[in-house]
């Protein structure tokens, strides 16, 4: 069995039962001046047949009525025969083909298919995805480890309550005009974005913890744990405080930021709502983390060292070379699926009882005639090291005259567990996906975006929106989404992240209608009154606030492209033993 990292990870606090949730902060290269080696929550990869296999369960989970079909025989029959002559190559291998490495033309290798034994573990293990249909929080296992979905995770009501609320967003914008996100060519609206008014270091007056209480300027970065590229040194995105009591009823008790507390009160039950809908789904995330799910296919050194099966004896040169040439890989193939014997339901990290932090966003896409097409994103983890982002969740509430669009996952890994018998291209390649000096990067799957759809995944793994367009190019359309960040509740816990209850508003336009009015300060001249206004630490208008959220999106954009660079896409070396 390969070594359990999981199980070996150092507790930050002793007395706590809970290990330290993974960043996808930590720095690997040593050009920094860092360690080279993989931090202790960075996993072995997964092979490619595991992958597969999960893309296969996620696309028969995806098919209408799926459940009775897998308890009809005939239909079963006919999936296993349809997967057992299928070859997966959306998620594909590095895209360095045409290379050579070590004299050996890897280009040749192909995906292989899933063998029997991997079909009828999936077919077996959807079995008990079916039980889990009556699930009472209709939560579901996604397109991958760790990544959750739902169709129907929020009530009909609760849906045409958002509806109600978004619709007044729009009609009157918070700050007086349509907040068209930069750069994005008019076609994402921004109703509420963590970008607008961030924290700025140094400037925003916060509230300190002490028993004072008293306000300051003062508040600094944190100091970056591993990487310089992993934290700003200006901006934290803000975060409000969401109540969880014991069972399960969330309450928001600090103001959402670029959400008016007073003008949007009744929008803000609503929101805790639908959060409190979330909050299952998050338990499962962050339980997968604490206590990851065992791997489907176990490979360790014995079994790399016997992919080949016995090399023959006393070979000639040529003869070495026409067996090195023609061999092939024996895939590491799963044991057959086990019920576990005991359905244990109850989180390995229970989000109930505790106070989090929570950082909201509301965002439109609208497409044209005009403007058909939206480009996609880019693969990118959610905030930096200083927001300490653990999971995300997004509700897609609405949506007219959209085609197909889908939300990629991929992940980085252990490149020190990986293991291979020396100089081993073609296993490497033909097991793990992993070319010789390309990226230590897997791509798991993407799961489908629909009306409806909740998606929860981990801030491990970075995510990429893919390229959609308008059904019908003669009409417009829209995408509405909702997403909650969840901020890591063992850091929000140690009070080492800043939220709105800290932080008085920062928007002038709010401020000023919280400043005292009598029938002497109406009849102030605007010129004092502005001039009182700037006497005000911290206060932002919104035109000042747009400059800054430029500032932030163009240090971010470099610091998410270091991190990108220096963790996800690091170069695997396949290194003699």
């Amino acid at each position: 069995m390969p070594h359990d990292k999981w199980g070996t990870r150092e507790v930050a606090d002793p007395t706590s039962p809970y290990h330290p949730f993974p960043t996808p902060f930590d720095q690997i290269d040593t050009q920094d001046g860092f360690s080279d080696q993989a931090p202790d929550h960075f996993s072995p990869p997964y092979s490619l047949q595991e992958i597969d296999m999960l893309a296969l369960s996620y696309e028969i989970r995806q098919k209408p009525d799926w459940a009775r079909k897998l308890r009809d025989s005939d239909i079963r029959t006919k999936w296993r025969a349809e997967a057992l002559g299928k070859r997966n190559e959306e998620a594909g291998f590095a895209e360095r083909t045409g290379e050579n490495y070590s004299g050996y033309d890897v280009e040749e290798v192909e995906r292989p298919k899933l063998t029997e034994k991997m079909v009828d573990y999936v077919l077996d293990e959807l079995e008990l995805h079916a039980d889990k249909l009556n699930d009472p929080h209709r939560i579901q296992a996604s397109c991958f480890e760790g990544v959750y979905e739902s169709d129907s995770l929020v009530p009909k009501e609760q849906l045409d309550q958002l509806l109600a609320h978004v619709a007044e967003l729009e009609k009157n914008p918070p700050f007086g005009e349509p907040d068209w996100h930069p750069g994005s060519d008019e076609q994402v609206l921004d109703l509420v974005h963590p970008s607008l008014f961030p924290l700025r270091y140094g400037v925003t007056p916060v509230r300190q913890l002490d028993a004072d209480g008293k306000v300051s300027s003062n508040a600094t970065p944190p100091e970056p744990r591993n990487a310089l590229h992993s934290t700003s040194k200006k901006y934290q995105w803000l975060p409000s405080d969401f109540d969880v009591d014991e069972q399960g009823k969330v309450t928001i008790s600090s103001y959402i930021n670029n959400l008016h507390p007073k003008d949007h009160a009744s929008f803000y039950p609503v929101l805790a709502s639908i959060f409190e809908r979330f909050v299952p789904a998050f338990e499962r995330v962050l339980s997968d983390l604490q206590k990851p799910p065992p791997r489907r296919i176990l490979i360790d050194h014995d079994v790399a060292s016997a992919w080949y099966g016995e090399m023959p004896d006393n070979m000639s040169d040529e003869e070495w070379d026409e067996w090195e040439e023609k061999k092939v890989v024996q895939l590491p193939e799963p044991e057959p699926f086990k019920r576990p014997e005991v359905s244990d339901d109850k989180p390995a990290f229970p989000l109930r009882g505790r106070k989090l932090q929570v950082i909201v966003k509301l965002a439109n896409i609208h497409l044209t005639p005009e403007k058909p097409e939206y480009g996609g994103g880019v693969w990118h983890v959610e905030g930096m090291q200083n927001e300490e982002i653990v999971a995300s969740g997004i509700y897609y509430y609405d949506q007219e005259n959209i085609g197909e669009s889908r939300l990629a996952y991929r992940g980085t890994f252990d490149d020190q567990e990986l293991p291979y018998e020396q100089s081993d291209v073609k296993g490497v390649k033909t097991v793990f996906g992993i070319d010789p000096d390309g990226p230590c990067m897997q791509y798991y799957n993407s799961a489908r975006t629909c009306a409806g759809r909740s998606l929860f995944w981990p801030n491990i793994y970075q995510h990429r929106v893919s390229r959609f367009s308008l059904a019908d190019r003669s009409k417009p359309g829209h995408r509405k989404i909702l997403v909650f960040f969840l901020v890591d509740p063992l850091k929000s816990a140690a009070g080492e992240v800043i939220s709105t209850a800290r932080v008085p508003y920062q928007q002038r336009e709010w401020a000023e209608r919280e400043l005292p009015h009598n029938a002497q300060t109406d009849k102030m001249p605007v010129e004092l009154w502005n001039q009182v206004l700037g006497g005000v630490e911290g206060l932002m208008t919104y035109e000042e606030a747009k400059k800054i959220r430029e500032d932030l999106m163009h240090e971010r954009k470099f610091l998410v492209e270091e991190n990108t660079e220096k963790v996800f896409e690091r170069s695997f070396s396949l290194c003699e033993h």
